[in-house]
């Protein structure tokens, strides 16, 4: 049976998810002959000799409710009374990392690479001496690293499970003098506390609803313009997404995408919930836009898709001319210089009114016809398939006058 201290050394191997990274069966040859040269090559090495004292000191943890009310603390204020370190390999952390943390890996990824070849197809005891070994050679540089990124501060580790990596670390820095924290169940128990607010949480949303053009995104941008102290939570531009066939274009930067994979997202949105969070624990009533499921790839968590259904909403209908005019500054810039990511987003929209109505659409842009082809889109596919809320509107307002709108909807908000 393994020892409490093995299993420790072997998650300081392994780290994030090492062994479903690691495909052998696919690369069974390029890995015999790539553990075969890392073989020769560590046999040179004057590997060292195993200390449980330094590989698995007893270090102190911070709970995960602590760590919330610390990073509620940043995101409020500005300051970090902790340094936030991430242990893990670089591609862990540039994949899903917590914003406030610097990238500080004992085990890079070519590291972890090799330590976990050697684990699981040779000797889990030479892996494990080289992973001490690798971690030992940058001690000095590591140490000195910190100190200048802490300037005095505590510091606060984490790596995936609050396993041998950020215990390792933890164990080291206190050696040389630093106060640290270990999170309490690292990344991925940080991960269950984001998992319990949008998944279980209780809020209150005020969405705006109505056809696309109307305007709902505007609102929402120019209510946290305009009036800082009303809470707007902007689902699409969380996402990088505007819940459309050309959803994708709305929020992009410079011609590149700003999309967002499903856990990029709910970690903006838990961390802007956080930022709003009262003392209590309850939260204020946001105003956001009426959503379905999913905005592009991502979907809207539970606890805040709940909320905006049984929530009161805001109704906002616009003018065809303003709805064009509108659509024709968000995605064309008003003067046509994104019709090659429309015209190329159209073909996914042949399935649904066939190839035909597609090419009729793609030769008004070829010809210049933004209008035309924003009014026909309009009345022939978006209008057809809006969704008529489920219940009443609290207020049904005309958003021709985008900034009228806005005062009016700010109004409704301090009432609640």
């Amino acid at each position: 049976m393994q020892s409490l201290w093995g299993q420790v050394l072997c998650f300081f191997i392994t780290g994030s998810g090492m062994e479903s990274e690691m495909k052998p069966e696919a690369k069974n040859c390029e890995q015999q002959e790539e553990l075969a040269l890392l073989c020769r090559r560590i046999q040179k090495l004057d590997l060292p000799e195993l200390r449980q004292d330094l590989i698995a000191p007893e270090v102190r943890d911070i709970s995960r409710k602590s760590f919330g009310e610390m990073l509620r603390r940043y995101l409020c204020h500005g300051a970090g009374d902790y340094l936030v370190l991430d242990v893990r390999s670089e591609s862990e952390y540039e994949k899903d990392a917590i914003p406030v943390a610097v990238s500080m890996p004992i085990l890079n990824d070519r590291e972890r690479h090799e330590v976990g070849l050697l684990y699981k197809r040779h000797n889990h005891r030479t892996a494990l001496r080289y992973a001490f070994y690798l971690a030992k050679e940058k001690e000095a540089l590591y140490v000195e690293k910190v100190r200048a990124l802490g300037q005095g501060r505590p510091l606060v580790i984490y790596c995936w499970r609050g396993g041998g990596r950020s215990r390792y670390v933890a164990g080291l820095l206190e050696r040389h003098g630093f106060s640290v924290l270990r999170l309490e169940g690292g990344h991925k128990g940080f991960r269950r506390e984001v998992y319990q607010l949008l998944y279980h949480g209780d809020f209150t949303l005020w969405p705006l609803s109505g056809p696309t053009g109307c305007g709902k995104s505007q609102v929402l941008e120019l209510l946290a313009a305009n009036f800082p102290h009303i809470p707007v939570l902007h689902l699409e531009a969380a996402a990088g997404h505007a819940a459309s066939v050309f959803g994708h274009i709305r929020f992009a930067e410079k011609g590149k995408s700003t999309v967002v994979d499903q856990q990029a997202f709910e970690m903006r949105l838990y961390l802007f919930l956080l930022a709003h969070q009262r003392e209590d624990g309850s939260f204020p009533a946001f105003v956001t836009e009426m959503e379905s499921r999913k905005i592009g790839p991502v979907q809207v968590p539970p606890a805040l898709f709940r909320a905006m259904e049984k929530g009161p909403h805001i109704r906002l209908e616009a003018s065809m001319e303003a709805r064009v005019a509108r659509l024709k500054r968000e995605y064309f810039g008003g003067a046509g210089r994104d019709v090659a990511a429309v015209r190329h987003a159209l073909d996914f929209l042949t399935r649904r009114v066939g190839g035909h109505r597609v090419r009729q659409w793609q030769a008004l842009l070829d010809q210049g016809d933004v209008d035309s082809f924003l009014r026909e889109i309009l009345e022939e596919y978006y209008d057809k398939g809006y969704r008529e809320e489920r219940f009443l509107p609290a207020k049904v307002l005309c958003s021709d006058d985008i900034l009228a709108t806005t005062d009016v909807v700010a109004g409704l908000w301090k009432k609640t």
